[in-house]
């Protein structure tokens, strides 16, 4: 294999994979506040755009969120929410999927600008978002 074929498959792996990347590092930032999980303190709520992000996240599914239960009263002694997690490793996550998601970014914006290969980009970014889509669509018939 010579560096011309390396660089065009990682031109085109890179434009095809960089939606599901850039989901992943974005459902893992709401995963690492727990955002997925503010809808229950509604009880009976659904859920939301977000914990549907975070069940295919979590279950590489399309699983619907459970519904929030009632709300149970707080014991004595007991700080609501239990344990909290390390607040400064919870930020370098969350950097870490920003920084992600922008360095994806910035690689569809280079890619973009190959003038050459403009209509090959969004056939291939398409595609990038439709056969995940498709296979979770098609996993969910199963």
């Amino acid at each position: 294999m010579n560096v011309a074929t390396i660089r065009l498959a990682h031109y085109y792996t890179g434009v095809f994979f960089a939606p599901t990347i850039i989901f992943f590092a974005l459902s893992g930032v709401f995963q690492v506040f727990k955002l997925h999980e503010s809808y229950r303190e509604t009880p009976g709520a659904q859920g939301g755009a977000i914990a549907w992000m975070s069940q295919v996240h979590k279950e590489s599914a399309l699983i619907p969120p459970k519904v929030a239960p009632a709300k149970a009263p707080p014991r004595e002694g007991q700080p609501p929410g239990g344990r909290e997690r390390s607040s400064p490793f919870k930020w370098f996550a969350a950097l870490m999927g920003v920084s992600l998601i922008g360095a994806s970014l910035a690689g569809l914006w280079i890619a973009f600008n190959y003038p050459s290969r403009r209509r090959s980009f969004f056939i291939t970014l398409v595609a990038g978002v439709v056969v995940p889509i498709a296979i979770l669509q098609i996993g969910a018939m199963t």
